[in-house]
């Protein structure tokens, strides 16, 4: 009989793409319930007897575990795979799909009217039910597929960035609110595409289809859209002046899966939603005169939680799917576009026959484009479903009732559904209700292994404590166990939620969390802080400029209001190497820091191999202000040989620079410029060790000796702002033990870690810990510029015509000077040293250039570089001359004068503005000095009043 048909299309299935032989080298990506990933291989395994019932399991195999990790089936979401590089549609004369979605590739062999026999390359001969078969579409070896994917992420235009996208596996993934990817497929004029998203939680994305090859705004907003309205997913699109949608189901029956077939042709403005039985789920036609026919790409957008891409497929269509469904007969359309109905009962020397009545005709299968098989009426005999029954596996009680349903698809295409069985000597074996004997799918050949009813799980209990492992690509929820005899290749032991335990392996690198570290100081929190600090600061500053070295040492350091004993617990000591200990400091002398700790063997440790010492609570690296800082990090010229090596810290924020000579259990003993000062412990709060970059210069030399470990290296960042480093050696009461190079036997207990980095090299120190920055630095040695020149008016320095630098400076006399401190003065500076030759002939020139000018008007100001006060006396004496003489003993001040070269001389106007620099001396210094003061003063008259 013939029938008119509408349309014709060359096939109507996706086809993924056959893998070769060989194994493929890319991990793929498994995903669990809960959020949790992680990147491998399958591995073997089988199901395991429980009390219960059965538990199937997936078994998952990553290169930093010892043995695969064997996880409770229901606790998989998917495991995706790459494709291979070289890729083929799967082959098959036919397209056999089956009820569910299922699909296999091959050709007919035979027929009866209990089973569809197939052909096919990767299994073989297959025994379907044919109650199970709704169609068989021509194939010709996937000759209609155009894309096939998603593949990976760096071939789509994602946003925000890159990093909001990755692609595990075979999947396009990512949680950020409003990521987009945009990928220019190729879309022709009329398509068939068949995809599937996948969601944990609620979802909230737009699929949009038709995309024009810019990713427009327009363009992606007029495009077909799958949508989330609510609870329902929607077919919708929405033109300037007309707009359709319809609802296609309720997401909350999906399973957190969405697979649906689209039939597009672009010119009409028409899109038809499928379900994978071919179900008619939703039409719309919105079509616009100005709308472009064709449009190349997809765009898929995560508006909130979080969505994969699982699967895209793109195929050749023409016309129009026909919509005819078979009922009581079979219908086989032709290649002719006719069509014949009746009863296909038979495969004979390789021809299809079709009875129609008390006839039968038989049929060329090379001219069949699809047959439709009529369902049987409900309580026909089912031989095949009585051959099923029979087997072992399926006796009653043999299985678990609740054991999930799992979905193999491979990267031809095949999609299969059934019970997972086992996994050895890389296959997969499953069990289908739809084909008699269980089916074997090579590793290599799969694409993507979902589980239909994951999430049905019971919770766990356990002594031990849970926390989230973070590796590269992975993140895990689990628990490390007590190891007992399970501890190689290495004592620590990881079990994932709902799965077996593992050992790590000594290359394992990553990070243990069990509480996220306090997150930082905000801006304005910090603002605030320094604000109140400052506001200390100055309160006790007004006091400490009454001058005097010794004064200031008292009120610093002395038992003061200001600086009352603290809690001094917890008390910590910070190693080079990133350890924060826990202990109490009982001394330090030549020998080393002596010290007793509840976590380490060792009471002694040398002296280079600390960085800080804290004495009470609430202790942290000193924040000042930048110039503070560099004059306290800045070692003078006279000092190279014996730089200062500690900062004392007080209790009341006040530090002093110098070199630690002992601590007992009441003093601290530090050796000044001056001499050595005792001062009472109680006030003071930290020490901190000055860095001379010796660690830089042995770095090479250390990293060259040292040796390999097979061991396992942690730190753990504690509770309570302390480190602790180990090579583990065993896990017993959740408490972890092991050796420190420095430490000897030390334990760490997991109940006050916030986070344990595993992996480390135990002998480097971390980057950026507390008090890593405080690195001294050379004073800046000063150019002699030569006395036989006419003295250089530096016109062209950039200081010129700008703010004068502050500093603050001691005075050889006593008191301080600062520049700040000296507005309504014109000011001379003049930067010099003893030893400096054209300096000694400018002095005095300079200070009778000064001398020509009211006192009240004009003051000279002589820095010295970097000497004590006995050879400036000596100096002053022989020249016989007076000036006022500012101690720059760091050479803070001519840094930030850029006094390279002296001697230099600067002019300060009254607001504090640098009129005139010269470097160097000569005869015509003073003449040229005497004018540029008489010019500032000059300048300063001639401004109108209210101004400067």
């Amino acid at each position: 009989m013939k029938h008119c048909i509408l349309i014709t299309f060359l096939c109507v299935l996706s086809g993924g793409l056959s893998v070769s032989a060989a194994e493929s080298s890319s991990p793929g990506l498994l995903r669990l319930v809960g959020g949790d990933y992680i990147p491998g291989y399958l591995a073997n395994s089988k199901p395991q007897e429980q009390r219960d019932g059965i538990t199937r399991q997936l078994a998952w195999q990553h290169p930093e575990f010892a043995t695969p990790i064997q996880f409770n089936l229901q606790s998989v979401v998917v495991a995706s795979f790459p494709p291979p590089d070289q890729a083929t549609p799967a082959m098959g004369q036919f397209a056999i799909e089956l009820v569910g979605g299922d699909r296999v590739f091959g050709s007919i062999l035979d027929i009866d009217g209990e089973a569809v026999h197939v052909g096919t390359e990767e299994f073989g001969e297959l025994v379907i039910e044919r109650s199970a078969v709704r169609r068989i579409l021509r194939w010709n070896d996937g000759a209609a597929v155009l894309f096939a994917g998603p593949g990976d992420v760096l071939d789509w235009k994602v946003r925000p960035d890159a990093q909001a996208w990755h692609s595990g596996g075979n999947q396009l993934h990512t949680d950020k609110p409003s990521a987009t990817a945009f990928r220019d497929i190729g879309l022709p004029e009329t398509l068939r595409i068949e995809f599937e998203l996948a969601w944990e939680g609620e979802p909230n994305f737009e699929f949009a289809v038709g995309v024009d090859a810019k990713n427009t705004e327009y363009g992606g907003n007029s495009a077909f859209h799958i949508e989330v309205w609510d609870d329902q997913i929607t077919l919708m699109r929405e033109l300037d002046q007309i707009a359709d949608c319809v609802p296609l189901g309720n997401w909350k029956d999906l399973n957190g899966s969405l697979r649906l077939t689209l039939e597009l042709d672009q010119a009409e403005g028409r899109m038809v939603a499928l379900s994978p039985q071919a179900k008619v789920l939703g039409e719309i036609t919105v079509n616009g005169d100005n709308y472009p026919g064709v449009r190349p790409g997809i765009r898929l957008t995560n508006i909130a939680g979080n969505v994969s891409l699982e699967s895209l497929r793109v195929l050749r269509l023409t016309g129009q799917t026909s919509r005819e469904t078979a009922t009581d007969e079979d219908l086989i359309v032709l290649t002719d576009q006719t069509a014949q109905r009746g009863r296909w009962t038979d495969v004979i020397d390789n021809e299809w026959v079709l009875a129609e009545g008390e006839s039968e005709q038989l049929i060329d299968p090379s001219k069949v484009l699809s047959i439709d098989l009529h369902s049987p009426p409900a309580g026909s005999s089912d031989q095949v479903s009585e051959s099923r029954a029979s087997r072992p596996e399926n006796k009653p009680n043999a299985t678990d009732a609740s054991s999930p349903t799992v979905q193999v698809v491979t990267h031809g295409g095949v999609r299969l559904s059934g019970e997972l069985q086992a996994s050895r000597d890389g296959k997969l074996t499953l069990t289908s209700d739809l084909i008699l004997e269980p089916i074997e799918l090579r590793h290599a050949d799969i694409s993507r292994v979902s589980v239909a009813s994951s999430g049905k799980i019971a919770s766990e209990s356990s002594k031990f404590i849970l926390g989230r492992l973070e590796f590269p690509d992975a993140r895990l929820t689990g628990r490390f166990i007590d190891t007992a005899d399970q501890n190689q290749p290495t004592p620590l032991r990881f079990s994932p939620r709902h799965a077996s335990a593992v050992n790590l392996m000594p290359t394992f690198s990553g990070r243990m969390v069990y509480r996220e570290s306090p997150p930082p100081e905000t801006a304005k929190q910090r603002r605030l802080r320094e604000q109140r600090e400052a506001a200390m600061k100055r309160a006790n500053q007004r006091q400490a400029n009454q001058g005097g070295v010794w004064n200031a040492l008292a009120r610093a350091f002395g038992n003061t209001a200001s600086n009352k004993p603290l809690n001094s617990s917890p008390r910590s000591m910070h190693l080079r190497s990133g350890e924060i200990i826990p202990c109490e400091v009982t001394a330090i002398d030549e020998r080393g820091v002596a010290f007793t700790s509840e976590v380490t063997e060792r009471t002694r440790l040398p002296l280079d191999q600390i960085r800080a010492i804290a004495f009470t609570a609430g202790c942290r690296d000193p924040e000042i202000e930048a110039a503070r800082r560099d004059r306290l990090l800045t070692v003078p010229r006279m000092r190279k040989k014996n730089p200062p090596t500690h900062l004392i810290v007080a209790n009341n924020g006040d530090i002093l620079r110098g070199r630690l000579v002992r601590v007992t259990d009441t003093n601290i003993e530090v050796a000044t410029r001056l001499e050595t000062i005792p001062i009472k412990r109680s006030v003071v709060a930290q020490i901190i060790w000055l860095d001379d970059h010796s660690d830089d210069e042995q770095g090479d030399d250390a990293e060259s000796t040292g040796k390999e470990s097979d061991e396992l290296a942690v730190r753990a960042i504690l509770r309570n702002g302390n480190r602790m480093s180990l090579l583990a050696r065993s896990l017993e009461s959740s408490v972890l033990i092991g050796e420190h190079p420095l430490l000897g036997e030390s334990q760490i207990k997991l109940g006050d870690v916030n986070e344990l980095l595993i992996g480390i090299d135990i002998n480097q120190a971390e980057r950026d810990q507390p008090y890593g920055d405080w690195l001294l630095k050379d004073a800046p040695e000063p150019i002699i510029e030569s006395a036989e020149g006419e003295g250089g008016a530096a016109a062209m320095s950039p200081l010129v015509g700008t703010a004068a630098p502050d500093f603050s400076l001691d005075l050889l006399g006593g008191g301080t000077f600062s520049i700040s401190g000296s507005r309504g003065q014109v000011i001379v500076l003049d930067f010099w040293a003893t030893w400096c030759g054209p300096c000694m002939q400018a002095m005095p020139v300079i200070e009778q250039a000064v001398a020509e000018f009211d006192e009240d008007d004009v003051r000279l100001v002589a820095v010295n570089l970097q000497e004590t006060a006995e050879p400036i006396l000596e100096t002053l004496a022989r020249l016989d001359i007076s000036p006022e003489v500012a101690l720059d003993i760091d050479g803070v001040a001519a840094a930030r004068y850029q006094a390279n070269a002296i001697p230099q001389t600067v002019v300060i106007d009254r607001a504090g503005k640098i009129t005139h620099l010269f470097v160097g001396g000569g005869a015509k210094l003073g003449e040229q000095l005497h004018a540029a003061i008489a010019k500032t003063l000059e300048d300063e008259e001639s401004q109108p009043n209210g101004q400067e």
